[in-house]
């Protein structure tokens, strides 16, 4: 049996429902955007639907014309799915999917830097050299603590 949600010709309408079924399967969407564009590759016409949820993690559905889904991003990288053409089933396999890599994202999302614009000035640079240098002088310190203790260890106490 196919449940298919969505409608290529109506793709918002078709978001929307798509948006009450990842809520029931326990992801919250907090924006959505339907492409109004018929895209192709690979010989198939498809129409994209981007589902950004509460954890910053992305999906973007790859519909075709027929209604079902062709292709799954899960932040930019394609998600094979077993279940396509039924809808329900899809829904809940993507979001195990984002439930078993959301600490592997999320540490992604945290070592990434943001390149500022070439206006705005600030220490960082200069502050990071200090701190790097700072840190080296303290490991050099530990380490000749370390070799002081060691002495006193190999000289027996009288």
């Amino acid at each position: 049996m196919q449940n298919l949600l969505f409608d290529f010709n109506n793709m918002d309408k078709s978001a929307k429902e798509a948006i009450k079924y990842f809520s029931r399967a326990g992801a919250n969407v907090v924006q959505h955007d339907a492409g109004t564009s018929v895209k192709r590759s690979s010989g198939v016409s498809y129409r994209e639907v981007l589902l950004t949820f509460a954890d910053s993690q992305q999906i973007t559905l790859r519909i075709k014309a027929t209604g079902d889904i062709y292709q799954t991003l899960l932040n930019g990288k394609v998600l094979p799915i077993k279940n396509q053409n039924d809808h329900i089933k899809a829904v809940s396999e993507i979001v195990s999917a984002m439930d078993s890599g959301r600490t592997k994202f999320q540490k992604l999302l945290a070592a990434a830097k943001v390149k500022l614009p070439p206006t705005i000035k600030t220490a960082a640079p200069k502050m990071e050299q200090v701190l790097t240098e700072k840190r080296d002088a303290l490991k050099t310190a530990i380490a000749e603590v370390r070799a002081e203790i060691a002495k006193f260890k190999e000289v027996p106490v009288a």
